[in-house]
Protein backbone atom coordinates (compact mmCIF):
# COMPACT_ATOMS: atom_id res chain seq x y z
CA UNK A 1 0.00 0.00 0.00
CA UNK A 2 2.58 2.13 0.92
CA UNK A 3 3.74 1.79 -3.04
CA UNK A 4 0.49 2.62 -4.45
CA UNK A 5 0.62 6.11 -1.80
CA UNK A 6 -3.84 5.84 -2.27
CA UNK A 7 -6.35 3.90 -3.78
CA UNK A 8 -9.37 5.17 -4.97
CA UNK A 9 -12.25 3.10 -4.12
CA UNK A 10 -16.00 3.87 -5.17
CA UNK A 11 -19.21 2.19 -3.39
CA UNK A 12 -22.03 1.20 -4.91
CA UNK A 13 -25.02 0.45 -3.52
CA UNK A 14 -27.23 -2.47 -4.49
CA UNK A 15 -30.81 -3.49 -3.75
CA UNK A 16 -31.38 -6.53 -2.60
CA UNK A 17 -35.09 -8.31 -3.09
CA UNK A 18 -35.55 -8.27 0.60
CA UNK A 19 -35.68 -4.44 0.38
CA UNK A 20 -32.22 -3.83 1.94
CA UNK A 21 -29.18 -1.93 0.40
CA UNK A 22 -25.89 -3.76 0.19
CA UNK A 23 -23.01 -1.40 0.07
CA UNK A 24 -19.98 -3.04 -2.52
CA UNK A 25 -16.68 -1.31 -2.62
CA UNK A 26 -14.98 -1.79 -5.42
CA UNK A 27 -11.85 -0.05 -7.39
CA UNK A 28 -13.56 -0.39 -10.81
CA UNK A 29 -14.28 2.60 -12.41
CA UNK A 30 -17.62 4.26 -13.17
CA UNK A 31 -16.58 4.99 -16.73
CA UNK A 32 -16.15 1.01 -17.75
CA UNK A 33 -18.25 -0.58 -15.04
CA UNK A 34 -22.39 0.56 -14.44
CA UNK A 35 -23.87 -0.54 -11.17
CA UNK A 36 -25.41 -2.86 -12.72
CA UNK A 37 -22.88 -4.52 -13.90
CA UNK A 38 -21.11 -4.12 -11.03
CA UNK A 39 -24.21 -6.16 -9.42
CA UNK A 40 -23.83 -8.80 -11.95
CA UNK A 41 -20.32 -9.18 -11.10
CA UNK A 42 -20.73 -9.82 -7.60
CA UNK A 43 -23.98 -12.27 -8.32
CA UNK A 44 -21.03 -14.07 -10.64
CA UNK A 45 -19.28 -14.21 -7.77
CA UNK A 46 -21.26 -16.10 -5.38
CA UNK A 47 -20.76 -19.34 -6.36
CA UNK A 48 -17.06 -18.65 -5.53
CA UNK A 49 -17.53 -17.42 -1.80
CA UNK A 50 -20.15 -20.36 -1.42
CA UNK A 51 -17.10 -22.76 -2.65
CA UNK A 52 -14.53 -21.27 0.14
CA UNK A 53 -17.26 -21.46 2.89
CA UNK A 54 -17.30 -25.39 2.26
CA UNK A 55 -13.53 -25.57 2.21
CA UNK A 56 -12.93 -23.46 5.11
CA UNK A 57 -16.48 -24.04 7.75
CA UNK A 58 -17.71 -27.83 6.47
CA UNK A 59 -14.48 -28.86 5.19
CA UNK A 60 -12.46 -26.89 8.28
CA UNK A 61 -9.53 -26.03 5.81
CA UNK A 62 -7.90 -24.34 8.50
CA UNK A 63 -8.05 -26.66 11.26
CA UNK A 64 -4.42 -28.70 10.16
CA UNK A 65 -3.52 -32.24 11.99
CA UNK A 66 0.39 -30.98 12.35
CA UNK A 67 2.40 -28.14 12.17
CA UNK A 68 5.26 -29.15 10.16
CA UNK A 69 4.55 -27.12 6.29
CA UNK A 70 4.71 -31.05 4.34
CA UNK A 71 1.70 -32.19 6.76
CA UNK A 72 0.00 -28.34 6.50
CA UNK A 73 0.41 -28.83 2.74
CA UNK A 74 -0.87 -32.61 2.99
CA UNK A 75 -4.06 -31.42 4.61
CA UNK A 76 -4.77 -28.33 2.09
CA UNK A 77 -4.46 -30.59 -1.28
CA UNK A 78 -6.69 -34.01 0.18
CA UNK A 79 -9.36 -30.97 1.37
CA UNK A 80 -9.33 -29.72 -2.05
CA UNK A 81 -9.07 -33.10 -3.46
CA UNK A 82 -12.18 -34.16 -1.43
CA UNK A 83 -13.68 -30.80 -2.07
CA UNK A 84 -13.97 -31.07 -6.17
CA UNK A 85 -14.57 -34.71 -6.10
CA UNK A 86 -17.97 -34.03 -3.62
CA UNK A 87 -18.90 -31.26 -5.68
CA UNK A 88 -18.33 -33.08 -9.43
CA UNK A 89 -20.40 -36.16 -8.16
CA UNK A 90 -22.94 -33.65 -6.63
CA UNK A 91 -23.20 -32.10 -10.33
CA UNK A 92 -23.86 -35.36 -11.71
CA UNK A 93 -26.13 -36.76 -9.13
CA UNK A 94 -27.56 -33.48 -10.13
CA UNK A 95 -27.62 -33.70 -13.47
CA UNK A 96 -29.14 -37.12 -13.76
CA UNK A 97 -32.18 -35.80 -10.97
CA UNK A 98 -32.94 -33.09 -13.46
CA UNK A 99 -33.68 -35.39 -16.30
CA UNK A 100 -36.17 -37.34 -14.32
CA UNK A 101 -39.32 -36.25 -13.48
CA UNK A 102 -39.89 -36.15 -10.22
CA UNK A 103 -43.44 -35.00 -8.53
CA UNK A 104 -42.43 -33.06 -5.61
CA UNK A 105 -43.24 -29.74 -4.32
CA UNK A 106 -39.98 -28.13 -4.56
CA UNK A 107 -37.42 -28.73 -6.75
CA UNK A 108 -34.97 -31.44 -5.12
CA UNK A 109 -31.10 -31.00 -4.35
CA UNK A 110 -28.31 -33.31 -3.20
CA UNK A 111 -27.43 -33.07 0.86
CA UNK A 112 -23.86 -31.34 0.47
CA UNK A 113 -22.94 -31.86 4.10
CA UNK A 114 -24.30 -35.57 3.94
CA UNK A 115 -22.36 -35.83 0.62
CA UNK A 116 -18.73 -34.86 2.03
CA UNK A 117 -19.77 -36.82 5.28
CA UNK A 118 -20.19 -40.02 2.73
CA UNK A 119 -17.26 -39.30 0.91
CA UNK A 120 -15.26 -38.60 3.28
CA UNK A 121 -16.18 -41.94 5.26
CA UNK A 122 -15.46 -43.93 2.13
CA UNK A 123 -12.80 -42.54 -0.20
CA UNK A 124 -9.92 -44.20 1.59
CA UNK A 125 -11.34 -47.68 1.00
CA UNK A 126 -11.94 -46.99 -2.69
CA UNK A 127 -8.31 -45.64 -2.87
CA UNK A 128 -6.78 -48.69 -1.14
CA UNK A 129 -8.89 -50.99 -2.86
CA UNK A 130 -6.54 -52.84 -5.34
CA UNK A 131 -9.31 -54.90 -7.34
CA UNK A 132 -10.18 -52.76 -10.31
CA UNK A 133 -13.84 -54.57 -9.93
CA UNK A 134 -14.56 -54.35 -6.30
CA UNK A 135 -13.01 -50.45 -6.34
CA UNK A 136 -15.94 -49.50 -9.16
CA UNK A 137 -18.47 -51.20 -6.81
CA UNK A 138 -17.17 -49.75 -4.22
CA UNK A 139 -17.23 -45.97 -5.98
CA UNK A 140 -21.17 -47.08 -7.05
CA UNK A 141 -22.27 -47.98 -3.82
CA UNK A 142 -20.86 -44.49 -2.68
CA UNK A 143 -22.19 -42.46 -5.93
CA UNK A 144 -25.72 -44.47 -5.00
CA UNK A 145 -25.49 -43.13 -1.02
CA UNK A 146 -25.06 -39.81 -2.28
CA UNK A 147 -28.16 -39.48 -4.70
CA UNK A 148 -30.33 -40.75 -1.77
CA UNK A 149 -29.69 -37.64 -0.23
CA UNK A 150 -32.04 -35.50 -1.11
CA UNK A 151 -33.37 -31.99 0.57
CA UNK A 152 -35.58 -29.62 -1.29
CA UNK A 153 -34.59 -26.56 -2.55
CA UNK A 154 -36.99 -23.58 -0.49
CA UNK A 155 -36.69 -20.52 -1.86
CA UNK A 156 -36.20 -17.46 -0.13
CA UNK A 157 -35.72 -18.86 3.25
CA UNK A 158 -33.21 -16.98 5.61
CA UNK A 159 -32.69 -17.41 8.97
CA UNK A 160 -31.19 -14.98 11.35
CA UNK A 161 -27.12 -15.73 12.29
CA UNK A 162 -26.07 -15.72 15.69
CA UNK A 163 -22.31 -15.53 16.35
CA UNK A 164 -20.67 -17.92 18.03
CA UNK A 165 -17.04 -18.98 20.12
CA UNK A 166 -14.61 -18.02 17.40
CA UNK A 167 -11.27 -18.18 19.53
CA UNK A 168 -10.09 -21.84 19.90
CA UNK A 169 -12.08 -23.39 17.11
CA UNK A 170 -9.49 -25.17 16.26
CA UNK A 171 -7.23 -27.51 17.57
CA UNK A 172 -4.24 -29.83 15.49
CA UNK A 173 -5.62 -32.92 17.48
CA UNK A 174 -9.76 -32.94 16.57
CA UNK A 175 -10.02 -32.18 13.12
CA UNK A 176 -13.66 -33.74 12.22
CA UNK A 177 -13.43 -33.65 8.75
CA UNK A 178 -11.34 -34.88 5.70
Amino acid sequence: MKELGKITLRMVKIPLNNGTIEVLATNLPQSEFSTSEISELYRMRWGIETAYETLKSRLQLENFTGTKPCLLLQDIYSTIYVCNLAEDIIRDVERELNEKELHTKHKMAINQMLSIGILKNDLIYIVLETDKEKKSVLFQKLYDDISQNLVPVRPDRHYHRTKGQLAGKYSNTHKRAY
